[in-house]
């Protein structure tokens, strides 16, 4: 004890001999302490807030391990007998400093060991590192953000791309298969072959569609509906996905319009049940409920970002399930992960509803823990007032229905098959059919033998694409109807460059039928002698 006053006392005098030094250190941004064996015999302005003290006498004559980590400081006093001769700049060591109160702060610390009237002594400098390390750690977090958005765009892109391709065949098969059963040359015994085709075909189509959806490249026709009319509809068909042993209840309450694609709503609702269902192997409860809500802070959702304090029509899918833990809960809205075996699910159903709701800037959260069931909640954003008057659609021009269906259509598609099934559909109904392999192709045709009365083109092709296509004929023949068909969805046509239609495309796989109505609905209304009007001025040809 007497080693440690003499120690004092002496630095006392060197202390009070020079007042610029007392200041620099008093005024200084990061805590200073110099300790003398092994006790504390200055601590200045920013050490003792850094403390948690409200003056330097509470730490003055303290063991310098009461603040700093014993590991640490045993550095520091190898450092001090080994460089006794002159000062010695220690590089900055990473530590946690304990407090008076019993709190800790992750510091920084830079040691200069030095000697004073031959004691060995060291002089600390502590900074609090605290701000700089959540600054880091929301860097990090930002960039692994941008990464993860990144690769979602990569694997959207993919997923998108197998869509297109898949949907390209599935036209085709149920497009023949459809042929096969309207042709009654078919034994009736191989009929029910056939109708396994089309079975496994829309279950294919049904993958593309979830594809697609996750990857934001889905059919997307919004309209203002009633959120509760819309789950009620879907209750049936809840009702026959969850069995016998699986209990549904509805608890219905009042929210305002939103504005939504109701097909793909559907999707949510249902893809949200069959996760619930899958949950719940030995039976439970499943409830859905609806509400209007408004967060009154930004909360969290699935994806990790916070989701905007405005007012939102919430749907509540909860079940009494098995449940799940925090790290399964990190992963469920990924593609392609599943918790179930090999062959009893894709891995898509909730990538496809986190892709839903953000092309329709809605937000989705999940609440869960082993044995306690799971909760998934949907917001969607609610309607204006003045919006909640669904718009109206234009009535078909009377007499469109009685467009004689002999008119020529050129269809452009690169792949055979599909152009076999379009051409045998139309010409099966009255309609003389031209095929193009092509952008260029079709060109080069029209060149030949004039434009057609309509084309049916594919939007994305190799060379010139359906847009480009329809730029450079539409640049001659401005009222040329042009249909657009395509694997990916509506929003495919802009963002390939086309422009000047109102018309969705037509989805692949499409229903045969369907294509045809849409075909000759598209065809000009007939002139007094019956034929369509043409598309372009019979002289400009000559």
């Amino acid at each position: 004890m007497r080693k440690l006053e003499t120690g004092l006392e002496l630095f006392r005098e060197d202390w009070k001999a020079d007042e610029r030094f007392q200041q620099l250190v008093e005024l200084a941004p990061d805590g200073i302490l110099i300790h003398d064996g092994g006790r504390i015999v200055l601590a200045n302005a920013s050490a003792v807030r850094l403390a948690g003290a409200t003056r330097s006498t509470q730490l003055v004559g303290m063991p310098i391990d009461t603040f700093l980590d014993p590991p640490y400081l045993k550095a520091v006093r190898a450092q001090l007998t080994d460089s006794v001769e002159s000062a010695t700049l220690a590089p900055p060591v990473r530590d946690t400093f304990h407090r008076l109160d019993g709190t800790d702060l992750e510091v920084e610390v830079r040691a200069v060991a030095f000697v004073d009237h031959g004691r060995p002594s060291a002089h600390l400098v502590v900074r609090d590192i605290t701000e700089r390390l959540a600054g880091e750690a929301a860097a990090r977090q930002m960039e692994e953000r941008l990464h993860e958005a990144q690769r979602m765009e990569s694997v959207g892109a993919l997923a998108g791309g197998v869509a297109h391709e898949v949907n390209n065949m599935m036209a085709v098969v149920l497009g023949f298969s459809d042929f096969l059963l309207k042709d009654f040359r078919i034994p009736d015994e191989c009929l029910a072959d056939v109708r396994e085709i089309i079975k496994a075909a829309d279950r294919a189509a049904t993958v593309t569609r979830q594809l697609l959806a996750f990857s934001r490249r889905a059919v997307h026709r919004p309209e203002a509906i009633d959120l509760v009319a819309a789950v009620r509809a879907a209750e049936p068909v809840i009702r026959r996905l969850l069995g016998e042993n699986r209990r549904l209840v509805l608890e219905m309450g009042a929210v305002p319009g939103v504005w939504v694609d109701p097909g793909q709503l559907e999707q949510v609702i249902i893809n949200l049940a069959l996760n619930a269902r899958d949950a719940m192997p030995d039976g439970g409860t499943l409830t859905i409920s609806t509400s209007e809500t408004e967060l009154p802070d930004a909360v969290a959702r699935a994806a990790g970002t916070a989701i905007p304090a405005v007012r939102y029509a919430a749907v509540v899918v909860r079940d009494t399930g098995v449940g799940m833990d925090t790290a399964t809960q990190r992963e469920i809205f990924e593609p392609f992960f599943t918790t179930k075996p090999v062959g009893k699910g894709t891995g898509l159903g909730l990538a496809a509803v986190q892709g839903i709701l953000e092309q329709h800037n809605g937000y989705i959260t999940v609440s869960s823990a082993p044995g306690q069931g799971a909760e998934f909640t949907v917001y969607l954003p609610i309607l204006p007032v003045a919006d909640l008057i669904k718009p109206g659609g234009t009535l078909p021009e009377a007499g469109r229905s009685s467009v004689p269906r002999s008119a020529t259509v050129l269809v452009v598609d690169d792949e055979p098959g599909l152009r076999s099934v379009v051409d045998r559909a139309l010409t099966e109904n009255g309609f003389r059919v031209m095929q193009a392999a092509d952008g260029v192709s079709a060109l080069e045709m029209v060149d030949r033998s004039g434009p057609p009365e309509l084309v049916l083109t594919d939007v994305t092709m190799p060379g010139i694409g359906g847009a480009e296509l329809a730029r450079r004929l539409r640049e001659r023949w401005p009222a040329l109807p042009i249909l657009f068909m395509s694997g990916y969805s509506a929003e495919e046509v802009p963002r390939h460059g086309a422009t000047g239609t109102q018309e969705d495309p037509i989805q692949k796989p499409f229903v045969l039928e369907e294509l045809v109505q849409r075909v000759a609905e598209a065809l000009p209304p007939p002139t007094a002698a019956g034929r369509p009007q043409l598309p372009w001025n019979p002289i400009s040809l000559l």
